[in-house]
């Protein structure tokens, strides 16, 4: 199993706002849920920041989100991020 740990920054708290509200009005959460592989596909909002969204990806193996990232839902998330003006910090670790 490979967890990503995926830190959105962004330049103000409507723009985190407004990208997380695209993301789930396109399905682009629910879509990625559905994938084959994906164990857990998670947004959450850290403490203490209006500008940072934080994304828990857990999948089966690392191929499974390779194949994610050529998915066109993938696609889409670049330009929102291109949209919003996201910068992207992700840590990756894989487990037993």
């Amino acid at each position: 199993m490979t967890n990503f740990y995926v830190s959105y920054t962004m330049p103000s708290k409507e723009d985190r706002d407004g990208y997380l509200r695209d993301i789930q009005e396109e399905g682009i959460d629910e879509i990625s849920r559905g994938e084959d592989g994906c164990i857990r596909y998670d947004y959450y909002y850290p403490v203490g920041s209006d500008n940072t969204l934080f994304l828990w990806e857990q999948w089966e193996s690392r191929e499974h989100q390779k194949t994610h990232c050529q998915t066109p839902h993938f696609a889409r998330l670049g330009q929102l991020k291109e949209k919003y003006g996201v910068t992207v910090e992700i840590l990756v670790e894989d487990r037993a």
